[in-house]
């Protein structure tokens, strides 16, 4: 039996787990605390600072986040344990590196500017009539982004450095879940539309058509020699594709691939880190997610949304709720495209009660 040790306890630790327990793995987690979601699957619980004994009875290591340990990381890259691989945690960990390789290695991205300062921002923003001022390191769910317009610089508390983006007036955002072996063997799901709301993935659907998301892709797993499951999210202007950023993990817009395919993301993803054999992607059925965001559902709730045909719940367990907080999501799917789009709305209307501000987001 192989031993996989999952570095971070959150729900994405969970569902690799979940979906995976058909496999014959033991899986080890290296968690802060024990009562995070992936420890009550779990084979074997660690604490951070056990992180030597995690990695040293783990065959392959592998992450749910990218801010997770560092020297978890980096003695397990020591070891040759690690996949995906440490640069592409590295590109993750600063935007202006992630930037900086899209450009090098001529992947299509939105115009730029590096900087490494505060001061230096002032000068910077002008070259945009209007922008997004990304913080290099931290940033996720919207977080570390400051949006802006004519030559007025936001309050902003980080000392740099910062990525100046142009503002890209975009028709819509999708993601491509995709996946490389140790072999150099692609595979990845259909791409699908996202929805966002103040930074953080509201809802997501599929499939739809981009053969050029799948061409970009593989040339990003490519350049990085990455083995796994990565996520990657592009603005579609005009039929054309940037990228907005990378995920070296599974993803949130890859939640839809839990209901409707022949595989999930997640399982995917554990059998390409460890070496069993894999198959391209089936869809059998057009799918799609609802996150819960800032709140837990209450009795009420849970049953208007089991009602609906063709739903899944799926409830991560975290111990604490706050604002912005991903709580769970909602698998939907159906035949028709103009169901599920349906579904979705009426999901997010129970979650949410209609509200387009809603104070929990």
């Amino acid at each position: 039996m192989k031993r996989l040790g999952i570095i971070g306890g959150g729900q994405l630790g969970l569902m690799m787990i979940v979906e995976s327990r058909c496999l014959p793995v033991h899986f080890n987690v290296l968690v802060v605390n024990r009562d995070e979601p992936a420890c009550k699957v779990a084979d074997s619980v660690y604490l951070v600072d056990d992180y030597k004994a995690f990695v040293d009875n783990s065959d392959i290591v592998t992450f749910e986040f990218e801010h997770v340990d560092a020297r978890a990381l980096e003695y397990a890259s020591s070891q040759n344990k690690l996949r995906p691989n440490m640069k592409s945690i590295s590109l993750k960990r600063q935007r202006t590196l992630e930037k900086q390789f899209f450009t090098e290695n001529g992947l299509p991205t939105g115009k730029f500017i590096i900087c490494k300062d505060r001061e230096s921002l002032k000068g910077a923003i002008k070259s945009f009539e209007s922008g997004v001022i990304k913080e290099s390191t931290g940033g996720y769910d919207g977080k570390g982004q400051y949006y802006y317009s004519g030559n007025k610089v936001p309050e902003i508390t980080a000392p740099g450095p910062f990525v100046v983006e142009e503002f890209v007036r975009y028709d819509y955002e999708a993601s491509i879940i995709s996946c490389r072996t140790e072999n150099g063997e692609f595979f990845s799901f259909k791409p699908s539309y996202n929805e966002n709301f103040k930074g953080m993935l509201l809802s997501n659907k599929g499939p739809i058509n981009l053969e050029q998301a799948r061409i970009i892709a593989r040339k990003l797993l490519d350049s990085i020699d990455y083995i796994g499951v990565l996520g990657l999210e592009f603005f579609v202007v005009n039929g054309q594709l940037l990228i907005n950023e990378f995920a070296p993990r599974v993803h949130n817009s890859g939640h839809h691939t839990l209901m409707g395919n022949s595989i999930s993301q997640f399982e995917l993803h554990v059998r390409a880190v460890l070496g069993f054999s894999i198959s391209e992607p089936i869809s059998y059925a057009n799918t799609g997610i609802v996150n819960i965001i800032g709140k837990i559902l209450n009795s009420g709730e849970v049953e208007r949304i089991l009602q609906i045909p063709e739903t899944r719940l799926y409830i991560y367990g975290k111990t604490e709720t706050r604002k912005r907080r991903k709580m769970g999501h909602v698998c939907i799917s159906s035949d028709s495209k103009d169901i599920l789009s349906r579904r979705i709305d009426e999901v997010k209307g129970i979650i949410y009660h209609g509200e387009r501000e809603n104070p929990l987001l």
